[in-house]
């Protein structure tokens, strides 16, 4: 299970990952909802966009994490990707 890392038994059905209840897939569900949300502005997508196509993405991946913005996108990405490590800290 990507929120509790209990054995799944269950897939979410609009992105495949494992979850083992009810409520963890309530607390996926609502983390998707945040991310998408933060997808919706239109300065994140441009930063995004300059990003993919930039020539050098480490210096720019330095100069976005500088922006509270793309910083907040990145946080919540984390948090999603490896829930553990965001609840310790």
């Amino acid at each position: 299970c990507v929120i509790c890392l209990e054995k799944p038994k269950y897939r979410c059905p609009a992105c495949r990952v494992p979850y083992c209840s009810v409520a963890c897939f309530r607390k996926h569900k609502g983390e998707s909802a945040t991310l998408r949300s933060l997808l919706l502005n239109p300065h994140l997508r441009q930063l995004m966009v300059n990003l993919d196509q930039g020539e050098d993405k480490a210096k720019l991946m330095r100069a976005y994490m500088q922006e509270p913005l793309f910083v907040e996108f990145a946080d919540c990405c984390l948090g999603i990707v490896e829930p553990s490590q965001n609840e310790d800290s």
